[in-house]
């Protein structure tokens, strides 16, 4: 066995949330039917309210800085970390949110990290919008604090943008993609988008 060091390792991802999801233990063997979703992919693509774009903008030029200084052949020899503080995405409940994007309510998100099954997310959700495309979150019980995506094999990204449209219509949410330093900012009823990267 080789002894490596440890300022060798590198990551396989250039940024990272800072807050993972409150986890529940799980009892019960996981099935097919269940959502998974890697602890590092935890918010590596959300939705935020329109008022925080300035601030997301900021953490993305922040980043942009951060990646490109840390790039190496390999990987990234440190991860940024995103301290985004959490505040309410969409001030419905996640019935509502079904409603409104013509879906079912799925199972809260099963995190894992190898082959190590880390948890439950505690008040977690999820909704397929088809096309391998879903979405996941938290409900505090006042609204959604977290809205994420989760992009499978080949996913249709025509229903990820047809979920933007109606979101930023209804509500202003814009979309940011941490891993390509892209925000979403707007989009109007032909689907143009209002791209926006550092």
């Amino acid at each position: 066995m080789a002894n490596v060091d440890p300022h060798d390792i590198l990551f396989s991802i250039p940024t990272l949330s800072n807050e993972l999801a409150p986890l529940l233990h799980v009892t019960e063997q996981p099935t097919e039917a269940d959502f998974f979703l890697h602890e590092d992919d935890w918010e590596q693509m959300e939705f935020f309210s329109a008022d925080r774009a300035d601030e997301v903008q900021a953490a993305l030029s922040e980043y942009h800085l951060f990646e490109a200084a840390h790039r190496t052949e390999g990987g990234w020899r440190k991860a940024y970390l995103r301290t985004l503080a959490r505040s309410t995405v969409l001030n419905l409940s996640v019935s509502e949110l079904a409603s409104a994007l013509g879906c079912s309510i799925g199972p809260a998100p099963l995190l894992h990290c190898a082959n190590t099954l880390s948890g439950q997310v505690q008040d977690g959700f999820s909704m397929a919008l088809g096309g391998n495309v879903s979405l996941y979150g938290l409900s505090d019980g006042q609204g959604i604090p977290v809205l994420g995506v989760s992009m499978g094999p080949d996913a249709d990204n025509a229903r990820l943008i047809a979920a933007f449209v109606k979101l930023h219509a209804s509500h202003g949410l814009i979309l940011v993609d941490w891993r390509s330093q892209m925000l979403l900012r707007a989009a109007n009823a032909a689907g143009q988008l209002d791209i926006w990267r550092p």
